[in-house]
């Protein structure tokens, strides 16, 4: 059974399967928290039939889950980050102590690259989770004087109220706008305004 509080709302607003459609938070990240998700025949995951159908219990439960989400995210890309540095340091040492044999400098060589990979590998875990928090925020801000683009007024919208206080999403997504004008790859999702418009600024 889907989610008893989706809304016709959120039908035109879903993405398909990738996210739930009540708090919009993709499947593959909740199945990685080891929280409750089951993307199958249902359009929400469990944690949002918990909470009621009133707006602002429904916002509160949206922001606790995002704000879980996004430490959980902090958590495990610190981790990998510090595990990887650690194992890169260690494989330089390593070949900087080998004989000078062609063979082994090379061998050394591949293993460095791969665990630089991995770290490139968890630098863009990382991006992709501050870019899904950023699509929230692109619902959840000024569009109109006074409303947020969700519809309610900007000073009574909670989420907008919350989103607005991450510093770091904040300068992630000053530093991705910097990055499109320079001509840089960056990791806006498609429908930011700096995208949709070179002349835009925040």
């Amino acid at each position: 059974m889907n989610h008893p509080y989706r809304t016709s709302s959120d039908q035109q607003r879903s993405r398909g399967a990738d996210v739930c459609t009540c708090c919009e938070r993709p499947w593959a990240r909740i199945a990685a928290t080891g929280a409750s998700a089951s993307a199958g025949s249902q359009a929400t995951c469990r944690d949002c039939h918990d909470h009621g159908s009133m707006a602002m219990q429904r916002d509160r439960a949206h922001i606790d889950l995002w704000r879980s989400l996004s430490r959980f995210e902090q958590r495990q890309h610190d981790a990998e980050v510090s595990r990887l540095g650690i194992q890169i340091s260690q494989m330089e040492e390593e070949l900087r102590d080998r004989p000078e044999k062609i063979v082994e400098r090379y061998v050394g060589q591949d293993e460095i690259d791969e665990a630089n990979e991995e770290a490139q590998r968890a630098f863009r875990s990382r991006e992709n989770a501050f870019r899904a928090l950023c699509e929230v925020r692109l619902i959840h801000r000024e569009g109109e004087p006074g409303r947020c683009r969700c519809g309610q007024r900007l000073d009574t919208c909670k989420m907008a109220a919350i989103v607005d206080r991450y510093p770091a999403l904040e300068k992630w997504e000053n530093d991705q706008i910097r990055r499109l004008q320079n001509d840089l790859g960056h990791w806006l999702p498609d429908g930011h305004p700096a995208v949709l418009d070179p002349n835009w600024r925040p």
